[in-house]
C-alpha cells in the first residue's frame, strides 16, 4: 500500500469561535501521527474534516494512492474510523455487522476475514450476540473491528481508548501495528500518553489554536 496524506491551511470555525486555525499535517504509509491537545482544541473537529464529516471553511486535504488523487465524494471509502460520535447498528450481530460494512464500501469480506478480524479484537466468543446487549468496551471493540476489517489505507481514530480496559488498550496496539506494518497511514487523536506513545510524530493543538509538530 502507497499513500500519502497532505493536509493544509485546514481552519474550521463554529459561529464566531475559530476551532480549527490553518493546520497543516502531512503522513505517508506506515506513519503514526498522533493529535493531542486539550479537550475543545479542536482535535475531533480536525479528525471530522480528514474523515469527509464536516466540511473545512478553508484549506485542502488531499488523499493520494499509487493510482490517484482520491476524490472528496470517496474520501469515506477509502477511511476506517473510530469515534465516539460514530454509531454502529446495534440491531446485528458482529459477523453481520462487518458483511454489512464491507457491503456500504463495495467490497465483500470472506468468512476466514470476519473470523480474524473479531479474534483480532477479542470478539470471537461473542460473533452470533446481538450487539446490542453489548458492553461499552465490547462495543468499542466492534467499532475497532469494522474500522480495521477491510485495511483502509487511512486509519483515524478519536479517542479509541475510552470505555477499553487493559487488554482492551493492548488489543488497539496490536490493530495499530498491524495497520502499519500493511502501509495504512493512522491518525491518533488522544490525551492518553499510552497512546501518544505509539506515535511516530505528535502534533499539539493549544489554546491559540497554532500547531507544534
Amino acid at each position: 500500500m502507497n499513500a500519502r496524506l497532505d493536509v493544509i491551511g485546514l481552519s474550521k470555525r463554529y459561529a464566531r469561535r475559530l476551532v480549527v486555525d490553518r493546520i497543516d499535517l502531512q503522513a505517508s504509509s506506515g506513519q503514526v501521527i498522533g493529535i493531542v491537545g486539550a479537550n475543545g482544541s479542536g482535535k475531533s473537529t480536525l479528525v471530522k474534516m480528514i474523515a469527509g464529516l464536516l466540511r473545512p471553511d478553508a484549506g485542502t486535504i488531499t488523499l493520494s494512492m499509487a493510482d490517484g488523487i482520491v476524490s472528496a465524494q470517496l474520501m469515506h471509502e477509502h477511511c476506517g474510523l473510530v469515534a465516539p460520535y460514530l454509531q454502529i447498528y446495534d440491531e446485528f450481530t458482529p459477523v453481520e455487522h462487518l458483511h454489512l460494512h464491507a457491503r456500504l464500501h463495495g467490497r465483500t469480506l470472506d468468512a476466514s476475514r470476519v473470523e480474524e478480524v473479531l479474534s483480532l479484537v477479542g470478539l470471537d466468543a461473542a460473533t452470533t450476540r446481538i450487539i446490542r446487549s453489548f458492553s461499552s468496551g465490547m462495543r468499542q471493540r466492534m467499532s475497532i473491528a469494522l474500522a480495521v476489517s477491510l485495511m483502509p489505507p487511512l486509519l483515524l481514530l478519536d479517542e479509541p481508548g475510552v470505555t477499553l480496559d487493559e487488554a482492551g488498550r493492548q488489543t488497539l496496539s496490536r490493530c495499530i501495528d498491524i495497520a502499519r506494518a500493511n502501509g495504512s497511514i493512522v491518525i491518533l487523536a488522544t490525551n492518553d500518553d499510552r497512546e501518544r506513545s505509539l506515535c511516530d510524530r505528535v502534533v499539539v493543538m493549544t489554546d491559540d489554536r497554532s500547531v507544534v509538530s
